[in-house]
């Protein structure tokens, strides 16, 4: 993390005070997005905007009237969610939104609470791809090292989280895109259980797969800022059935599968670091391996595909080169799938789901190292980690794919640093639903705590 510590939890501390105000706040993340400019984690940043908001929570709180602990509090927004007063363009080309006068549903929830909206960050374009290197405004750049990625989709959210401009930020998760650059920055990322938050309101690149968490500097922070996120939304029918955010003990020895084996390799570094993590907590850690990973991870693959390419298909038939050509490449990819093989690769999720709750036994958390890999360098295109070598790509979605296809709750935190000064971050997947016990487990290995 950067010398500059605030955490949301911190900040509503001195709010609830009076030790410092939401203008003395919004000030301060202004001058430090200004000062850090070199990692273009902003797209859309208005200074008068977000000054109006801080000056209306200031005349609040001097009224005794703050709406929540919350108040007053800047968070930054990734271009997919859908803002009343900043443009959405899921930095892309392709069909950017003026600013409308509407709010995503998370974000109308955090503006009833009084948050400041503070600007939209940078994202791989229409968050298909997992390195933050393809976006309509350049690439995004790692806090900790300006020459190495953030990872996507979410990165300029956690480059904002993680250099300290913002105590927290909005992304949202297909196959890793809040969690990959949580670990890559250092910063903690949640994905809610599938149908427990509401995506009204953003962008969608796959329907059945999306789900949309907050980065944060802190588990405190998460929790926190989780109950702005969970619960029914009549704009998602997903959510029908979603109960709102409720604190929830973890057992006193919780029973963790540290998952290994064929296709879920991880260079030596990485493995040590989760190891020596999982030491540090009470829980019993037992190595578990998952049999055919590869065809899950395919059928994984072929959903998302499957479901972009009809999200986009009458803009990509009218204007295709609205899209990068990376972009483009996967839409046209994903019109290739038949029926007959997306009907498979559902069958294949239904048996992965089983596998995961049923075959594996009575686990109340699955681990993986977040990233096989610390954050490549800019312009790496290959990894080479456990006898693999694989693209970029797909090194940064090698161990968060399974918490999508399966729709599980899942959290990375920052657990080491590798020996070129990168951070190392570890992720624990919970039971559909069990979002806030997922949170005290992870908090015995939170080694902020």
């Amino acid at each position: 993390m950067s010398p500059n510590p605030e955490t949301v939890t911190s900040q509503a501390d001195a709010l609830a005070k009076g030790s410092t105000t939401s203008g003395d706040l919004t000030r301060t993340a202004l001058r430090r997005a200004q000062e850090r400019a070199d990692l273009n984690a902003f797209v859309s940043l208005d200074p008068d905007v977000v000054l109006d908001q801080a000056k209306e929570s200031d005349a609040r709180r001097a009224a005794g009237k703050a709406l929540s602990p919350i108040d007053g509090i800047p968070i930054a927004i990734k271009d997919n969610y859908l803002t009343r007063d900043f443009p959405t363009t899921a930095c892309s080309k392709a069909l950017p939104r003026a600013a409308t006068g509407v709010d995503a549903t998370v974000v109308a929830n955090l503006r009833a609470a009084g948050a400041i909206i503070f600007g939209k960050t940078n994202m791989h374009e229409w968050a298909f791809g997992a390195t933050n290197t393809t976006s309509s405004i350049g690439p995004t750049r790692n806090p900790h090292n300006t020459d190495h990625i953030t990872g996507g989709s979410s990165g300029g959210s956690a480059a904002a989280v993680a250099a300290g401009i913002v105590g927290a930020a909005l992304g949202s998760d297909t196959g890793g895109s809040v969690r990959i650059p949580s670990g890559a920055c250092g910063a903690y990322g949640f994905k809610p259980t599938y149908g427990r938050a509401s995506r009204h309101g953003v962008l969608p690149l796959s329907w059945s797969l999306d789900a949309p968490g907050p980065i944060a500097r802190s588990l405190n922070d998460i929790a926190l800022l989780l109950p702005y996120f969970l619960g029914v939304d009549p704009n998602d029918a997903s959510t029908a059935q979603a109960k709102p955010f409720k604190e929830q003990s973890a057992p006193a020895t919780p029973r963790l599968l540290n998952l290994v084996g064929k296709g879920l390799e991880r260079s030596e570094e990485v493995d040590l670091a989760v190891r020596k993590a999982l030491e540090g907590g009470e829980a019993s850690v037992e190595d578990a391996e998952i049999p055919n990973v590869q065809s899950f991870f395919a059928a994984w693959e072929a959903i998302l595909h499957v479901e972009a390419a009809s999200y986009h298909q009458k803009l990509l038939a009218d204007e295709p080169a609205a899209f990068t050509s990376v972009t483009r490449a996967h839409l046209e990819a994903g019109r290739q799938i038949t029926a007959t093989e997306a009907m498979h690769a559902q069958k294949l999720r239904g048996r992965f789901i089983e596998l995961l709750l049923n075959d594996l036994g009575g686990w109340d958390a699955l681990v993986l190292p977040t990233l096989p890999v610390p954050a490549p360098r800019h312009g790496q295109d290959r990894q080479r980690f456990g006898g693999r070598d694989v693209t970029t790509q797909d090194s940064m979605t090698w161990f968060c794919w399974p918490g999508n296809l399966a729709g599980l709750p899942c959290i990375s935190l920052p657990v080491d640093t590798s020996t070129n000064g990168l951070p190392i971050g570890m992720m624990l997947m919970g039971r559909p639903g069990s979002d806030e016990r997922l949170l005290n487990i992870a908090n015995q290995f939170d080694r902020d705590r």
